[in-house]
């Protein structure tokens, strides 16, 4: 995957608040820090690339390249460095609403790209690909319950799997907040902002 210049993290401004979508709306062992690989038994056998549990292969391709729109790599490790998409395809493996909102979503961007160039979506161009998301965006950030439509809640829905997957995944958590855990400090550094 090629690297992105620091600029291209600014898409997300399009995508809204990031953190505000974090939601965890599943059971805490289902957050993504606790799904990766670095946290499962040291003694099991190193496994080759896992294969998703709910959708194929192109589906898969689509969540991701959705993942990878959403939180990009830039000067720090973005969606796919994190295993985001492998993260969704747990998540929504295990629950049958979402199962059915995310295949109907997936089936929605096809027919959406074909009408733009009669290209499936993962086809299109990244600027063709932002402009079938964009409104789903905007409209997930700014309506709720069921003034959203199907297509909304299944944005809505990736790109809360997307945020709770990257930032609780080591790749989120510690190489992008800079997060240092319990930490013991030698001293506390007093406040120096004006009140």
């Amino acid at each position: 995957m090629a690297s992105y210049s620091s600029d291209r993290r600014s898409l997300l401004k399009i995508f809204g608040a990031i953190g505000a979508t974090c939601a965890y709306p599943f059971a805490s062992d289902e957050l993504h820090g606790q799904t990766a690989p670095e946290h499962q038994h040291p003694i099991a056998a190193p496994k080759s690339e896992p294969q998703p549990r709910f959708f194929n292969k192109t589906d898969f391709a689509m969540v991701s390249r959705i993942a990878d729109l959403i939180i990009p790599r830039t000067d720090s490790p973005g969606a796919i460095d994190a295993d985001v998409p492998a993260y969704i395809d747990l998540v929504v493996a295990r629950n049958t609403d979402q199962q059915l909102v995310v295949a109907d979503g997936l089936r929605w961007l096809d027919t959406e790209a074909d009408k733009i160039s009669g290209k499936k979506f993962l086809e299109l161009s990244e600027g063709e690909q932002l402009s079938i998301l964009e409104p789903l965006c905007e409209a997930a950030d700014t309506s709720t319950g069921l003034a959203r439509g199907r297509n909304v809640q299944f944005f809505s829905l990736i790109k809360s799997l997307t945020a709770d997957g990257y930032y609780t995944s080591r790749v989120g958590l510690i190489e992008e907040l800079q997060y240092k855990g319990n930490a013991a400090l030698p001293s506390f550094p007093p406040c120096t902002h004006e009140h």
